[in-house]
């Protein structure tokens, strides 16, 4: 056997392997049956808010039981760091401040429902509003 033609042989024997071990269906790697990482959990109080936020968008109820507060902490807050209270704030210049909606919603001496099952808070009222208390 002549020198070509070992090399020859060793070629072909080196492509069959390397053929062989393409074609061979290798076992799936534990990598591949691991379950997805799941969702990390989301804050309690992120959902609270959110379904909040839901509830506040069917229910006058939910809107003076439940959104009031928050958006009353919220708005106290923003305003405090201007100098200003909701307690002592005119209504004129609680509506120019805040706007009619929001004011509506935030005032001192808000009454309760009439029609508790009333229309609640719009979508779209609320991210107006929300970008009101943002700008403060």
């Amino acid at each position: 056997m002549t020198l070509l033609a070992s090399i020859a042989i060793i070629v072909v024997a080196a492509v069959a392997v390397a053929v062989s071990v393409a074609l061979v269906p290798s076992k799936p790697s534990a990598r591949r049956h691991r379950p997805p990482n799941p969702e990390p959990a989301r804050p309690d109080q992120l959902v609270r808010l959110e379904r909040l936020l839901v509830m506040a968008r069917v229910s006058a109820l939910q809107v003076h039981a439940y959104l009031r507060p928050i958006l009353v902490e919220i708005a106290s807050q923003r305003l405090a760091a201007r100098g200003q209270t909701l307690d002592r704030m005119p209504d004129a210049t609680g509506r120019r401040i805040l706007g009619d909606d929001l004011w509506e919603i935030v005032r001192p001496g808000r009454p309760f429902p009439e029609d508790r099952h009333g229309p609640g808070v719009a979508a779209p009222d609320l991210g107006a509003m929300l970008e009101v208390l943002e700008r403060l």
